[in-house]
């Protein structure tokens, strides 16, 4: 029986030596100041491995190496531009959460202004149209009725209404 627990107790102790994973490298421990900087470049940065969220909110073996690297390259007194730069150089612009002011990416800070101002014009042009229609047809509409308006047009119509006025009088 304690051959059995001793094989069984070995078994438990080699499972969990066997699946731990002892850090690389421990990660460099930085001043306050240079943690809050690190963490505010992770949200400038999106993860290499899948390119959906910010580092600073995904968990993958890609994100924690990118985190590791900042935190590498604050300690050994890199800038935060010259961290944003060494990670473009690395992975190209597509590695910022925020496209660069410049080139084709300058656009995409004017389009929706743009999209924006064109519609309201566009908007103020079509109530403008639908309002002048509007008020250009009423006078027409009373200027060419003139006293034949007055009468229906229909014999059937004018009995209806005839009757219709009889039996309202009939009511009161």
């Amino acid at each position: 029986m304690r051959i059995a627990w001793s094989v069984l107790v070995l078994l438990v102790v080699g499972a969990a030596v066997a699946t731990a994973q002892a850090p690389a490298t421990a990660p460099p421990v930085l001043s306050t100041t240079l943690e809050k900087e690190a963490r505010q470049i992770e949200r400038m940065l999106i993860a290499p491995c899948c390119w959906m969220q910010p580092v600073s909110e995904h968990s993958s073996a890609a994100s924690d190496e990118v985190k590791q690297q900042i935190r590498e390259w604050l300690g050994r007194g890199m800038t935060r531009q010259q961290v944003l730069d060494a990670f473009v150089q690395q992975y190209g612009a597509r590695i910022l959460a925020e496209p660069p002011n410049k080139g084709v990416g300058r656009y995409l800070y004017v389009a929706p202004w743009l999209v924006f101002g064109l519609s309201a014009i566009g908007l103020v042009v079509v109530v403008k149209k639908f309002t002048a229609a509007r008020t250009t047809a009423a006078p027409a509409a009373e200027a060419s009725a003139g006293p034949a308006a007055a009468a229906p047009a229909d014999p059937d119509r004018r009995a209806y209404e005839e009757r219709l006025d009889d039996e309202l009088r009939d009511l009161d």
